[in-house]
């Protein structure tokens, strides 16, 4: 992307206009996770100063993991929310259709808890699955489950290899229509307001679309009540009696902080394929 010139390795990120609550960032073609770092201040600072903020990103590459910007306003004590499109990297049939036409559209909220904590983080794709867990099958030479995606005739199918065939196949949107409504609503948000647009059929270099809004919730009520309720609604919900073969009710971002502990202590699984993938680019850029 960087030898294309979609990658501005040295971006002029530039807040072209704002308010004390809203902020409309032009990250220059920048790596996304710089320009959503940058993003992610101002909305905090802003937060902090009046309560909420809302910070819109626009001509940005792949932002990365959203839950790692929602996090960083928790531990500061806020919610932080993010939704994010892609409007030219479009992999996902809307409900009821056979091709794709909108992006796997994920959204982050991250929940402080006390001292700096993060007390919830959840951040997933309105499809069923995100693109890049089907690109392990691929690579693995695996099945994928069903109900995940459909081949380009619109049929179900468990075959990756369909889903990156000429014509393509496509993701399958989140429960349904409930899935397909909110990835609509994400490109819209994301999107249009960003002024990324939405999704489109015209081709072009991958950007995503990023709205980000932080709540300081000691606006609504006493930070140590906040905290309490949202302690007391996490053991409520745990003390459910647990389903055949389940183990243990979880608070959505339990999961990923285990995963996270374990992958530090032992490191990071990858299969020789992409193994192959980053080294190659690392060759490539000199960095091997």
């Amino acid at each position: 992307a960087m030898k294309a010139g979609e990658v501005n390795p040295r971006p002029k990120i530039a807040v072209e206009s704002e308010t004390s609550t809203i902020a409309l960032v032009d990250g220059d073609l920048g790596f996304g996770q710089v320009v959503a770092r940058r993003g992610i201040a101002i909305a905090i600072e802003k937060a902090r100063a009046q309560g909420l903020s809302a910070v819109t990103l626009k001509r940005t590459n792949h932002v990365g993991r959203l839950a790692d910007w929602a996090e960083t306003a928790a531990a500061q004590g806020l919610i932080g929310m993010v939704w994010v499109n892609a409007p030219m990297a479009l992999n996902v049939a809307p409900w009821g259709g056979a091709a794709r036409r909108l992006g796997t559209n994920p959204h982050a909220v991250a929940i402080p808890g006390p001292g700096g904590t993060v007390a919830m983080s959840h951040d997933f794709a309105t499809s069923v699955v995100a693109e890049g867990k089907l690109k392990v099958k691929f690579n693995r030479g695996e099945k994928a489950a069903p109900g995940i995606m459909i081949n380009a005739a619109g049929h179900p199918s468990t075959d990756p290899r369909e889903f990156y065939a000429d014509p393509p196949g496509a993701l399958l949107t989140a429960g349904e229509h409930k899935g397909y409504g909110l990835s609509l609503a994400i490109e819209i948000l994301g999107g249009i307001l960003s002024g990324t647009g939405a999704a489109r059929p015209t081709p072009g270099p991958v950007q995503n679309g990023t709205l980000i809004i932080c709540l300081d919730p000691a606006r609504f009520l006493a930070a140590g009540d906040f905290h309490a309720q949202v302690t007391q609604l996490f053991g409520f919900v745990r003390s459910a009696p647990l389903a055949p073969g389940s183990k243990e009710v979880l608070v959505p971002g339990e999961p990923e902080a285990r995963l996270e502990r374990e992958r530090r202590a032992v490191g990071v699984p990858l299969d020789d394929e992409t193994w192959r993938q980053l080294r190659e680019c690392a060759s490539e850029a000199g960095v091997a």
